[in-house]
């Protein structure tokens, strides 16, 4: 998958639809946000919350390193692997295969201020994003992820994406089995 397939509006809204119905979850309060289903997933809601609000925006400030050609992540040459492209494509990605990274984990106990901070931070993010859609598709340069290796700007928009509705699809299985 080359970085000029990503339709770059498609994410954006695909990505604020989604980021609506994080935001629609928080409003509903502890009721929802503290529901957990084990056997649906270690997380509560409100983890799952915490976890994509901080992914994304690490997400995005790749992005912004992209676009700006600046950082100390970025390498000048990069080729998207078969198996990353095809998750990026296919917008799949498989269940309890990776584990998150220490510094997206969420606490055991999120802050609920916090959260709504962190939820309010990545929809400003993406609004400001919006704006560099064509610098986005330009970037030149890659950064790698710890799974699918080295991501273009457009990759890096496409992955945040996915893993918020693959999130969105977890905490949706959670309520689902919490409800009977």
């Amino acid at each position: 998958m080359h970085p000029t397939d990503v339709d770059i509006e498609e994410e954006f809204e695909l990505l604020s639809a989604t980021i609506g119905r994080f935001e629609a979850l928080r409003e509903e309060g502890p009721g929802t946000l503290k529901v957990r289903a084990d056997s649906v997933s270690g997380w509560s809601v409100e983890q799952h919350l915490y976890h994509i609000a901080l992914a994304t925006d690490l997400a995005f400030r790749n992005v912004r390193s992209l676009v700006a050609g600046k950082g100390r992540l970025i390498v000048e040459e990069g080729e998207l692997g078969d198996e990353a492209a095809a998750v990026l494509r296919d917008r799949a990605t498989r269940r309890g295969v990776a584990e998150a990274p220490r510094m997206v984990t969420p606490d055991a106990d999120v802050d609920p201020e916090f959260l709504a901070m962190e939820l309010t931070g990545i929809r400003e993010g993406l609004e400001k994003l919006r704006g560099s859609a064509d610098a986005i598709r330009r970037a030149p340069h890659w950064i790698p992820h710890q799974i699918l290796g080295p991501l273009s700007a457009a990759h890096w928009l496409r992955f945040a994406t996915m893993h918020a509705n693959h999130h969105l699809s977890i905490v949706d299985d959670v309520l689902a089995a919490a409800r009977g």
